[in-house]
């Protein structure tokens, strides 16, 4: 990774949470990069359930790392969740971590986790869902408060869905959002762990696909795409890493900084600054598809080639394998923003950037697009490489987790009939939660005055009575 790479103010401050061994370990990664001033690039924290992992991190503040006291909870999520359940002191621990050590500057956050282990596991899906609770939820209920004392309690009784839907519309544009990295395990983790994984993945998926809560973005790193790949790596690319897990580690962190910090160098004329990378990550909701393409710049010879490029790098993925956008019954994902951003070695030039035009109009052949196009390049010593990346969001799901887990375990169960597979798998939950039920607000504490709705006499529509209402509080 070159120098401005490395060192680079990103475009987007961020928070980085791992939770379990797995989650931390990439954390830890992130932890690695300084801003040329030496200041680390990201805030970064770890939680585990024993300290001895802890300890076993390099790069994480030890203050920003926090521990459970629960001697480690193995690789049974169900299990972890019933030990943590048992505890009094640990929702108290998870409470205080969510509430003060993450309050850093209204900033984003990530969470990270392994979705095979217990703790990274058992915590994630409650840490998200206090973080709303004691973040963002407030926001609805204030705007909502407000709206309550200017229009008076019969407008709201009589027009409760209207207030709620308006009230929730206008706090999410200044709540925390929160990006997901859920790690999936290797096959040969067993029937009792994939059986596990795809129950979470669920919970974490429809979390990603409620609008009222606070998720933009899941991303599924898969171990088993890791591990194959890394099977295939040259002897002399493996000399820096001692095994599978560390070069996923290390994927996974280098591919979100680098296009983070890639999004804020420009100097071309064709730029994808920040405010082009937070609309394509923060805006919208679905799974984060983020792909790299890397070749030597001798092997290019035109702008075609590199256009070229990114038509290989739409096609993949660089954390996991294939996704489908378009299912078995012809039913196409709807695809939000795209980001294409390539970063060229100053050796060779390649024009002024016709390369990316075209790959954004062969983009639309590619994806059912119905957001913005984002598109960029920047020209560094790139260890005398071209590199672009891709990415986009979608309501679509790696083609192992949508139906290989599922599968993986079938199978199992088909050679051993031991177990029953229950019916409910992650292809039940995929889809659109575009609308706020309204029963969302009862659900999560926002009904603010539970007395039936009251006939009032003059309907005025509740666009007519916000207009001109200042919500700048």
């Amino acid at each position: 990774m070159t120098k401005n790479l490395t060192f680079n103010q990103p475009a987007m401050d961020m928070t980085m949470v791992g939770f379990g061994q797995a989650g931390s370990r990439i954390v830890d990664e992130l932890a690695k990069f300084h801003t040329a001033e030496g200041q680390q690039t990201y805030h970064c924290f770890a939680l585990n359930s024993n300290d001895g992992d802890l300890k076993g991190l390099k790069f994480i503040d030890p203050n920003n790392r926090v521990s459970l006291e629960l001697g480690g909870l193995g690789k049974n999520p169900e299990k972890a969740m019933k030990i943590l359940a048992a505890n009094p002191g640990t929702k108290e621990r998870m409470a205080h971590f969510i509430t003060k050590k993450l309050n850093t500057d209204n900033q984003p956050v990530i969470f990270f986790a392994g979705l095979g282990g217990g703790t990274g596991t058992a915590t994630i899906i409650q840490a998200i869902q206090d973080f709303h609770n004691h973040y963002n939820k407030p926001k609805i209920e204030q705007v909502l408060k407000a709206m309550i004392e200017q229009f008076g309690e019969d407008t709201y009784k009589a027009k409760k869905n209207e207030f709620h839907q308006r009230a929730f519309q206008i706090a999410a544009e200044n709540f925390r959002k929160i990006g997901v990295v859920a790690c999936i395990p290797l096959r040969k983790d067993g029937p009792d762990v994939l059986r596990q994984v795809n129950k979470f993945a669920q919970e974490i998926w429809a979390l990603a696909n409620d609008v009222t809560k606070s998720v933009a973005w899941v991303t599924f790193p898969d171990n088993q795409f890791f591990y194959e790949q890394f099977s295939k790596l040259p002897q002399n690319k493996k000399e820096d890493v001692d095994n599978f897990r560390d070069y996923s580690n290390r994927e996974i962190a280098n591919t979100i900084h680098r296009i983070n910090v890639a999004a804020n160098i420009g100097g071309t004329s064709l730029v994808l600054d920040s405010q082009d990378l937070k609309r394509a990550w923060w805006e919208h909701q679905g799974c984060l598809i983020m792909s790299r393409q890397e070749v030597p710049v001798g092997i290019l010879n035109t702008n075609a080639d590199v256009t070229k490029l990114f038509t290989t790098a739409l096609s993949k993925s660089h954390l996991h394998g294939h996704v489908n956008l378009v299912n078995k019954e012809g039913e196409v994902s709807q695809v939000h923003h795209v980001g294409l951003l390539a970063i060229l070695d100053r050796s060779k030039d390649f024009g002024n950037g016709s390369f990316i035009e075209n790959a954004v109009e062969n983009l639309h052949e590619i994806l059912p697009v119905s957001g913005t196009v984002f598109s960029g390049y920047i020209e560094e010593s790139n260890n005398e490489n071209v590199t672009v990346y891709t990415f986009y969001k979608a309501k679509v799901l790696p083609e192992r987790l949508e139906k290989g887990l599922v599968e993986e375990y079938e199978q199992y169960m088909k050679e051993n009939k031991e177990l029953h597979f229950t019916a409910a798998t992650i292809r039940t939950i995929q889809e659109d939660a575009a609308q706020i039920d309204a029963d969302a607000f009862a659900d999560i504490g926002i009904d603010l005055l539970a007395e039936e709705p009251q006939e009032v006499k003059k309907e005025t529509s509740i666009e007519e009575q916000l207009e001109g209402f200042d919500f700048s509080f």
